[in-house]
Parts: structure tokens; sequence; C-alpha cells
């Protein structure tokens, strides 16, 4: 019989990778395959860009479009809040609105939030202010699976004058 035989046989290979695996020189050679895996997904993590972290980040629809609304309404920093918030590719079907532009806090009264899975709509009396008159507004969100804010769609309805009575 060759010598060989138990060289080729599953028994002796795995031996001998045991053995290799216990001498200090297997054992640093794992370390150090181990430590370039680590690096490798520590790496993927910090640099893809669905990692990017921002303000939407791990947020709900609802409390995205309402830190948005809270920045550019009751804080007046519209400009800031649109770059906070809308993603650089967003869809603004309302781009000039008084709520994208920075100035004095706008008056507004939420009149209901409607949220479906990543749209979020919102019926909202806007008050006069910045030269524009009252309205009643529906804005209609649509947030991506990362936090940002893709799409923007306003229905508008001016506020009626109130009716006088005639005396």
């Amino acid at each position: 019989m060759s010598n060989n035989q138990g060289v080729l046989s599953p028994g002796g290979i795995a031996t001998r990778i045991n053995v290799w695996m216990d001498s200090m020189t297997g054992r640093v050679v794992t370390a150090i395959v181990g430590f370039l895996f680590i690096a490798q997904i520590a790496y993927g993590l910090h640099s893809d860009p669905r990692w990017h972290w921002h303000a939407g980040t791990g947020k709900l629809p609802h409390d995205i479009v309402q830190e948005f609304m809270d920045l550019a309404y009751t804080e007046g920093k519209g400009a800031e809040a649109y770059k906070t918030y809308f993603s650089e590719k967003a869809v603004d079907n309302a781009p000039n609105t008084i709520d994208h532009q920075d100035g004095e806090p706008i008056p507004h009264q939420v009149k209901k939030v409607i949220v479906q899975g990543m749209d979020v709509a919102v019926y909202q009396t806007i008050g006069a202010t910045r030269g524009q008159p009252a309205q009643d507004v529906v804005d209609v969100y649509e947030i991506s699976g990362s936090g940002w804010i893709i799409r923007h769609d306003r229905i508008t309805q001016q506020k009626a004058a109130p009716v006088q009575a005639a005396n």
C-alpha cells in the first residue's frame, strides 16, 4: 500500500486541518481573516448610502411630517425644514409655498391627519400671513423607507370671506 492513502482519506485531511488550526500560525491567520471580515462589514455599514443618518432616520412617517411642520410652521424655518426632511430628488408639486420659506411663524390648525403605510395626508387651515390669504389645504406626503419625504402634493382652497348679514 502507498504511504499517501492516509493523506487522501477524509479523516487524514481533517486531522491535518485540525492540527494546523491548533498551531500558532493557524490561530493568527484565523484571527486576521476574522478581523478583515468584520472590517469589511463595518466599512459597508459606514459607507452605504442607505445608512445615511438624517432627521427622519428610524422614525414613523407621521412623526417625520409632524417634525417638518413644527420646524416650518411653528418655528418659521421653512427653508431649513425643506433641506432637512425632503430628499434631494423629491417631487414637490407645491414648491413655492410659504412653508418652504423662512420668515415669521405661520399660524395653522391641523384638522385631520391620515396615515396609510408610507403616505401621510394632512388636512389643515393655514392662517393669513406673509401676504397670503388664509386657506384650507390638504398636503399629501410620501415618505421613503429611509425616512425622507420623496413626494409632496397640495390641494388648496381659499377660505371664503365671512358673509355679513344685511341690516
